[in-house]
């Protein structure tokens, strides 16, 4: 656990991680919350630094992290879990929940099976007509920059992710392709809170700098 803070911590200096929090707020506000209910149960899975959980809006909002640092970074009405993120079962204790949230997570995984597991697992643990929203770097846009993050292991692509998906149970409810950029280290487009807003509305900037996709399966 140590490990992968202080490779974040190196990754991103106290200016971009600042950005990067400003940057999640119009993130939720302007796009994210659409596909969130006020009074449903929200699990954040590799939580990080809570960015999404702390601003998305809903009635119980829950983060999970083997980091203990979403201790300090979460929210006071955030329910902080520390435990491997690849079990979710084990960490919600089989607890029913609404929507699962994970952005750039399922690349740290060790491998495929890993993916498979963590996929079924959130199937489980939905509710009848929970959504999982997965939002995600593809390797077919990316190419060898995907590598360039050395806690990457596992490669994504959104047609092998959506097969997955089908496999375990989900139907794909919503798709958002391209998105984002791969990150906010790597973009050319200067990616500021209120560019992001005209960002999220000018589709043939995501066509052009998008590198990301957004999808939404239900249970």
């Amino acid at each position: 656990m140590e490990d992968i803070t202080s490779l974040y911590t190196t990754r991103f200096n106290y200016f971009e991680r600042v950005k990067k929090k400003a940057l999640w707020r119009v993130l939720c506000q302007d796009f994210l919350q659409q596909f969130i209910k006020k009074g449903e149960t929200v699990v954040d899975v590799g939580a990080g630094s809570c960015e999404f959980i702390n601003n998305i809006s809903c009635k119980r909002k829950i983060a999970v992290d083997q980091s203990l640092g979403i201790l300090k970074q979460a929210k006071r009405n955030v329910e902080k879990k520390i435990g491997s993120t690849k079990y979710p079962l084990r960490a919600l204790k089989g607890e029913k929940v609404d929507v699962f949230f994970v952005s750039n997570f399922l690349e740290h995984l060790e491998g495929k099976e890993d993916v498979f597991r963590f996929l079924r697992e959130t199937y489980l643990l939905l509710k009848a007509g929970g959504r999982l929203l997965v939002m995600q770097p593809d390797i077919g846009r990316v190419g060898e920059a995907y590598w360039d993050f050395f806690d990457h292991k596992t490669p994504i692509t959104l047609k092998s992710l959506i097969e997955v998906l089908m496999a375990v149970g989900y139907k794909i409810a919503y798709v958002r392709d391209p998105f984002l950029p791969y990150s906010t280290k790597t973009v050319r487009f200067p990616l500021w809170p209120t560019l992001l807003k005209v960002y999220l509305r000018v589709r043939p900037l995501q066509v052009i700098f998008g590198k990301q996709f957004f999808l939404v399966a239900q249970k």
